[in-house]
């Protein structure tokens, strides 16, 4: 168990480096003791502060949630609502340990990477993937991608980052089926099998919320190409019940009986088609190729 001081400063210790080099630094409160964090309570939330030239960013914990704010360098600091609705990240301070706080230091590390960091002319041969904020998606402007997910997870295994890359540099774009049944479905499974309440919460709340704001496509990709594995697995299948979502239960359950029952559908699971460059993807995704019918959720 953590409390929230406890987990802004590690975070400000744990972003404060990136933050400068995005060109921010920390703003400390006046009586800040030398050595000490940019951290500040404040009524029921804790803040830290950070400006440059590009303008000011604000990190506000309240309830569970962490909000990434963002505003111009003239911006009223005395008015969060005067800042922009950057990102938010999850952490239930009660309830999670020292890993998922050095998860979401990775995570935001991650973030202000991709949306600050001044690009280089050569960064690699592929670019920086573009994911969904979780603003764009609750406010239904775009919806969460594998992409994301991919992201998200990455978040939480900090070595899947690598692979990330290295399925873009290969394919020139990202190839989800590669990147989950051959690195990310062993570190999920890893997490169900340990069943460890902490991780297993952390998991699945990252599943269910790609899944509630998210295109057929990475719905498929959760219920089929990620929790399929289970196989049906009674154990198991018992196991995840209390964690998945009204929405996730029925595609989840029953994309895991018809991967059970069809062996055909299991090689297509282990083994999916090879790599066609510039081939139009079909919108409905895996579930509906391998269920034969349509998709639960929202098409966007």
């Amino acid at each position: 168990m953590l409390d929230q001081k406890y987990v802004m400063d590690g975070l400000y210790n744990g972003i404060v480096e990136q933050m400068k080099t995005c060109g921010f630094d920390p703003q400390f409160p006046a009586g800040t003791p030398k050595g000490g964090t940019a951290v500040y309570a404040r009524e029921q939330a804790f803040v830290m502060d950070f400006a440059g030239s590009k303008g000011r960013l604000r990190l506000v914990y309240s309830g569970d949630r962490i909000h990434l704010l963002s505003g111009a360098v003239d911006v009223d600091v005395s008015d969060d609502t005067a800042f922009n609705l950057d990102s938010t990240f999850l952490f239930v301070a009660s309830e999670y340990d020292e890993r998922d706080l050095k998860s979401l230091v990775n995570e935001i590390n991650e973030y202000l990477e991709d949306a600050y960091k001044a690009k280089k002319q050569i960064v690699s041969k592929s670019k920086a993937p573009q994911t969904v904020s979780k603003a764009a998606a609750k406010s239904g402007a775009l919806a969460y991608d594998p992409i994301t997910l991919a992201s998200k997870l990455a978040g939480m295994f900090p070595e899947l980052k690598d692979d990330i890359k290295e399925n873009m540099d290969a394919y020139g774009e990202f190839l989800c089926e590669d990147f989950f049944v051959n690195h990310a479905n062993e570190k999920v499974m890893g997490v169900i099998r340990e069943n460890n309440p902490q991780r297993m919460k952390k998991l699945f709340n990252i599943l269910g919320e790609i899944y509630e704001d998210g295109t057929n496509e990475v719905q498929s990709l959760i219920a089929v190409t990620v929790l399929g594995p289970i196989n049906n697995e009674p154990t198991i299948i018992q196991r995840i019940l209390p964690y998945l979502s009204d929405t996730m239960l029925e595609p989840v359950l029953a994309a895991n009986k018809r991967l059970a029952k069809s062996k055909s559908a299991q090689l297509r699971l282990e083994h999916p088609p090879a790599y066609k460059p510039k081939k139009q993807k079909r919108s409905g995704g895996i579930l509906q190729n391998l269920m034969g019918g349509g998709n639960p959720g929202i098409q966007r």
